[in-house]
């Protein structure tokens, strides 16, 4: 996984943006992206997890996201205070392009598609899809 990459070459740039991604929206590490090119992330609050979040309110290893049949997958690993997508509280559950995942004090959206082919998509279309609008939700934060 790499994280904070910068391309440097057209294909480059090709490929990271079509390579599933975490955005870090809110929290200690806003602005940082982590690419999910490995099977299978680690989130919690020790180091020796892929993506380390310093919050007293994550648990040390939080939650992961994996895939399984082509489809990204994130599940709650009996955390104390929850892993939550869209604003619900999940064990386990599917992921879609633009889905907004809260792990204690941190919001980082989900991104599966090229940036041009959302602008193509249109936000409506978009929301329209996964039944919330992200806008609205970062509106509301």
């Amino acid at each position: 996984m790499t994280t904070n990459k910068t391309a440097d070459s057209p294909n480059e740039r090709s490929f990271l943006a079509i390579n599933p991604r975490l955005v870090a929206v809110d929290g200690p590490l806003f602005g940082q992206t982590f690419y999910l090119d490995e099977p299978f992330v680690s989130i919690g609050r020790l180091v020796s997890n892929d993506i380390c979040l310093d919050d007293i309110f994550v648990s040390r290893v939080h939650c992961v996201i994996r895939t399984e049949d082509g489809q990204y997958v994130i599940e709650d690993l009996n955390s104390a205070n929850g892993t939550y997508v869209n604003g619900e509280r999940v064990n386990a559950g599917a992921l879609n392009e633009g889905c907004l995942i809260q792990i204690g004090a941190s919001r980082f959206l989900f991104e599966l598609l090229d940036p041009e082919e959302l602008v193509s998509l249109g936000p409506n279309l978009v929301a329209a899809e996964h039944g919330s609008s992200l806008l609205n939700d970062l509106r509301s934060a």
